[in-house]
């Protein structure tokens, strides 16, 4: 973008401001309406009984499940739980709270965390760190 080719609203004339104010609200108001059919299609997508057979199985396996009671929101909360303990994902865990409500809003935003570990296991841990 040419920043020599911006000019500030208060330069402009009386209509040209008019102008840029209407296109901007129109602008806006797509915007919104993408949006809110994007929650629209979600929240139909998540209404959807139909899973795949697959996933219903492993999750009523896994988790001792009926396969009839298995929604999708179970089965992306059933993945979130999977992730936040496989692969100690931390975001995972926090939506899971947050979700279930067990987190309290000071504590979602705090990333400091204290932590005591014994020599062999720092040794340990900067080996695994290497790893990847």
């Amino acid at each position: 973008m040419n920043d020599q080719n911006l000019i500030p609203q208060s330069q402009r004339t009386k209509s040209e401001q008019r102008a840029v104010a209407s296109a901007g609200g129109i602008a806006s108001g797509k915007a919104r309406r993408l949006k809110k059919h994007g929650r629209e299609l979600l929240l139909e997508m998540l209404a959807m009984k139909e899973l795949d057979p697959s996933v219903v199985n492993n999750l009523a396996a896994a988790w001792g499940l009926d396969p009839k009671a298995i929604t999708k929101e179970i089965a992306m909360n059933a993945r979130q739980v999977d992730k936040a303990i496989r692969k100690a994902d931390t975001f995972a865990y926090k939506t899971i709270h947050q979700v279930a409500g067990t987190l309290e809003k000071n504590e979602t935003t705090n990333n400091t965390f204290n932590v005591t570990i014994s020599a062999e296991a720092a040794k340990a841990g900067s080996k695994w760190s290497e790893k990847g």
